[in-house]
């Protein structure tokens, strides 16, 4: 016979908010870039990759880009434009 033991879970109101991470439309993603120079998603995040190992040309734009995760930068930042300048060379 098996015995179950109780799991204790958080209550919902001790979740901590997330007040570090930028709200949605402060983000500018690569897919609204894709679709405003018309590029290809895949063919972008290839440059994007490139982009990101030449850290003395696109300083912010390397420093900015965590692996794993999503492309996308605050609007208005260096990142994004230096993003936005790899994507169009």
């Amino acid at each position: 016979m098996t015995t179950m033991k109780a799991v204790s879970a958080k209550p919902i109101s001790a979740a901590k908010p997330e007040t570090s991470a930028p709200k949605a439309a402060d983000v500018v993603s690569l897919k609204a870039i894709c679709t405003e120079l018309k590029l290809d998603p895949s063919l972008a995040r290839e440059k994007l990759r490139i982009a990101v190992r030449e850290a003395k040309k696109f300083p912010e734009l390397a420093k900015a880009h965590k692996p794993r995760s999503a492309w996308e930068w605050p609007k208005g930042s260096e990142a994004e434009q230096q993003a936005r300048v790899a994507l169009s060379a």
